[in-house]
């Protein structure tokens, strides 16, 4: 008899595996043989169509949701894997911009389940021979795949992509990746294939040399997207000294890097897949934003959420800010994961007008007496959060940190009148 007879059983199983949100690095599995072989068994549905694949520090989310924007609205069936979910698992996959389907996942899992017996993969392992299985089974014309954690030994790096992207290099995950700005692109460049090219965001200097020479080895050609010179103004996006020129929806300045990677993308790739530079354009122009990056959470009040959870991210997202207003006139609610604490980070973090910390459940997550020695801040819990809110009602309030910390900023939210 099986075990998954229902969606609720593929979640108890889920859950009983560790998630890096909850314990971090030991829930990875830093090697890709069991991915291979769990795939291998599947028929390596991975390469049953033609990918793109993207890292990077930041922006690579963004990036993702731009390429699935602008293929799908040329008229191809487009997948996407991306992680982590922000509020329930079917966003990990979509496939013409819609969710996977309770069923098509009970049915992925009543596929695999003597698999998962004879390999032991992670939870993001499993996610993603989800999501390759059901992009070859969906017949995707093409698929935009973004990676977890680096690059080199992320599970998802068992494709042969048509490009390869990296968005930026930032001290992230140290940890795992390595202490400095170079070892980190050494492992974001560990998704660059032979004779397939790359393209790279606002990359310079040390970080770039080291691309370059994985580049090189590999015989692939570099695209910078330096040379395409983008531009921010007021949400409209130049590119090829405002040859190009696209009102966005976009309030972080930012994202004219993404923007400028897709365009590439879509360059690069238009001889295989046809995008018309018009149709681009109103894509890009219509693009609501990937979730939780600076996205308006309430209809009424003028509260966002930024899901900065490195000091790059950081100094974007409070530059979006003091376009809007000036710091000393906004409320910070904050909250993050323990390991990406650092002074850099929290320096970034004073001069609000007010300031509260929220903890959230897990032994990843920092506790108030991480941030109260550097902050001038206040602890937010369940019972306050309500007064606290209402009292916020007029403020321009920007909730900050984890994106684990979303789907709970959601709820709270989603209550309020």
């Amino acid at each position: 008899m099986s075990r998954f007879n229902s969606i609720e059983d593929v979640w108890l199983f889920l859950d009983s595996i560790p998630m890096f949100q909850k314990v971090g690095s030991s829930a990875a599995n830093f090697s890709l043989n069991n991915i291979r072989a769990f795939c291998e068994a599947l028929g390596n549905p991975q390469d049953v169509y033609p990918s793109i694949h993207v890292a990077g520090t930041n922006g690579k989310g963004t990036t993702c949701y731009l390429l699935e924007k602008i293929y799908s609205d040329a008229g191809y069936k487009t997948g996407l894997f991306t992680s982590p979910h922000l509020l329930k698992y079917n966003e990990r996959v979509r496939v013409d911009q819609k969710e996977i389907p309770d069923q098509d996942i009970l049915r992925f899992f009543k596929r695999a389940e003597k698999l998962f017996d004879a390999i032991k993969l992670s939870y993001f392992e499993i996610s993603t021979a989800l999501a390759f299985w059901f992009f070859a089974d969906r017949e995707v014309d093409i698929a935009v795949i973004e990676t977890g954690l680096g690059g080199r030994l992320d599970s998802t790096n068992i494709i042969n992509p048509e490009v390869s992207v990296i968005t930026s290099i930032g001290l992230d995950h140290q940890n795992i990746l390595g202490n400095t700005i170079e070892e980190i692109a050494e492992e974001k460049a560990g998704i660059i294939k032979s004779n397939r090219p790359v393209i790279i965001g606002n990359i310079t200097g040390k970080p770039k040399d080291v691309i370059e020479q994985k580049a090189n080895t590999e015989h692939s050609k570099l695209y910078s997207s330096v040379h395409l010179n983008p531009d921010w103004k007021n949400g409209i996006i130049t590119l090829k000294d405002g040859a190009i020129e696209v009102k966005t929806l976009f309030k972080e300045a930012v994202n004219k890097w993404n923007v400028a990677c897709s365009w590439l993308v879509s360059d690069v790739l238009n001889e295989q897949f046809p995008t018309k530079e018009s149709q681009r354009i109103n894509s890009i122009a219509k693009f609501k934003g990937a979730p939780g990056r600076f996205e308006k959470l309430h209809p009424e009040y003028e509260w966002y959420f930024s899901g900065s959870h490195n000091t790059q991210a950081l100094e974007s997202s409070l530059q979006a800010i003091q376009a809007i207003k000036s710091i000393s006139d906004t409320v910070l609610v904050f909250s993050a994961m323990k390991e990406k604490l650092n002074e850099d980070m929290l320096d970034c973090l004073t001069g609000f007008k007010k300031a509260y910390f929220v903890e959230q459940e897990g032994e990843r997550a920092a506790k108030f007496s991480d941030v109260k020695h550097k902050l001038d801040v206040e602890l937010m819990d369940e019972p306050q959060k309500e007064n606290i809110l209402n009292e916020l009602k007029t403020e321009l309030v920007i909730f900050m940190g984890s994106f684990y910390f979303y789907p709970i900023v959601k709820r709270w939210t989603a209550n309020v009148s």
